[in-house]
């Protein structure tokens, strides 16, 4: 029986994407934890290239775009249904099933059937997200009323259909974004080809968990994309905190700028304003969540760029489960926040996790390892573009 179109697709971006890596291929220690920006305004470098040395699996997914909402104007969360079933592409083993899976933090190879390039998208979800999840049985209660009586939709048998999510910016001139910009009538339910890659992940490679209690987040922009994946997973799993030194102290840095110039002048309004900043909400809900199980103990500094008026009721009614500063973020602010409770920086027990644009991630990485020295392999970072 001759294979779906689909499957036929993601076949033939197989190959080719293999055969541009092996061609492509460096030593992995030069750029791993990096996706490099274009070198210029002018060139843009394609997203194989940059990550051409970075890790990748070999099983290339059909999914289906299954739902499209806006942040703000800027940027725009996409769901991907994953299928249930999920077959492997590689030529010699058709029939094989593999599972979608993937670590939190790592990004998507995306494959647009009219686009020639791929674009690179991180993942914002959890690998919680990409598991089928059953639908509990109904209760003999439950099944006397009727879904029309209340509203709802019929239950799914299935359960939750599996999803990879994707937080996407306009840019115009990125063609797999401008795609992923088009109205949504045009795309929404069409299917696209994925690859799960990246090295920058959640838990840190040659570091021992055992002794890390600090773990400090930092984030410019859309460089939140990776960290809320890996915040939100640990979030879920309690087990993945080791009991000798449980809790963990988590300090969150993130670094933005307002996407709306509405004023600020109620409480109603400031929360509206706030809301509009990309993953804040859910990082406030995360940190109310942890307040009452103390699983995790997480400290959220927010610094916007772009806050010009000092007086400014987002800076006179600080909200009780984050700090906003009207700056960018500096050195002293990344001192503190790997500083323990005792006051004192610790190496041996401090993980990072930075992903911003390229100039602040070279300045605070290099910064970041000189306050805590040893291995590199506590400051893991990755560069948007």
């Amino acid at each position: 029986m001759r294979p779906p179109v689909s499957l036929l697709r993601c076949r033939q971006v197989h190959k080719s994407l293999l055969k541009f890596i092996l061609s492509h291929k460096r030593c992995s220690s030069v750029i791993r934890h990096e996706m490099s920006p274009p070198t210029s305004k002018r060139t843009s470098v394609p997203h194989k290239l940059r990550t051409a040395a970075e890790p990748r699996q070999n099983t290339l997914y059909n999914v289906r775009l299954s739902h499209i909402e806006e942040v703000n104007p800027t940027v725009r969360l996409l769901h991907l249904a994953i299928p249930s079933r999920v077959q492997t592409i590689e030529e010699q083993d058709q029939n094989d099933e593999e599972p979608f899976t993937f670590s939190p933090g790592q990004w998507l190879d995306v494959h647009i059937p009219s686009i020639s390039d791929a674009g690179g998208f991180s993942i914002t979800s959890t690998p919680a997200d990409a598991e089928v999840l059953p639908c509990p049985q109904p209760t003999a209660e439950s099944l006397s009323v009727e879904d029309e009586e209340i509203g709802l939709p019929p239950v799914d048998p299935r359960g939750r259909a599996p999803f990879v999510e994707l937080a996407v910016q306009k840019a115009p001139s990125n063609p797999a974004s401008a795609w992923l910009w088009k109205p949504k009538g045009e795309i929404l339910g069409k299917e696209l080809c994925v690859r799960v890659g990246g090295g920058f992940v959640w838990p840190p490679s040659g570091v021992n968990l055992e002794n890390v209690k600090n773990i400090v987040f930092i984030a410019g922009g859309v460089g939140i994309n990776p960290l809320i994946s890996i915040l939100s997973h640990l979030n879920n799993n309690a087990d993945e905190t080791p009991a000798s030194h449980h809790p963990f102290n988590i300090h969150f840095l993130y670094s933005t700028k307002l996407p709306s110039t509405a004023p600020q002048e109620t409480a109603a309004s400031v929360e509206s304003t706030l809301d509009q900043i990309l993953f804040l909400s859910r990082l406030r809900q995360i940190i109310r969540s942890q307040s009452q199980s103390q699983r995790l103990r997480i400290s959220l500094d927010l610094f916007i760029t772009n806050l010009q008026d000092t007086s400014s009721s987002l800076l006179r009614g600080q909200p009780p489960d984050l700090t906003i500063h009207a700056q960018r973020i500096n050195h002293q602010n990344l001192q503190t926040a790997l500083a323990g409770p005792n006051g004192n920086i610790a190496p041996g027990e401090t993980v990072c996790y930075m992903c911003g644009p390229q100039a602040m991630t070279d300045e605070f990485v290099s910064v970041l390892r000189g306050f805590i020295g040893g291995g590199s392999e506590c400051v893991l970072f990755e560069k948007w573009w």
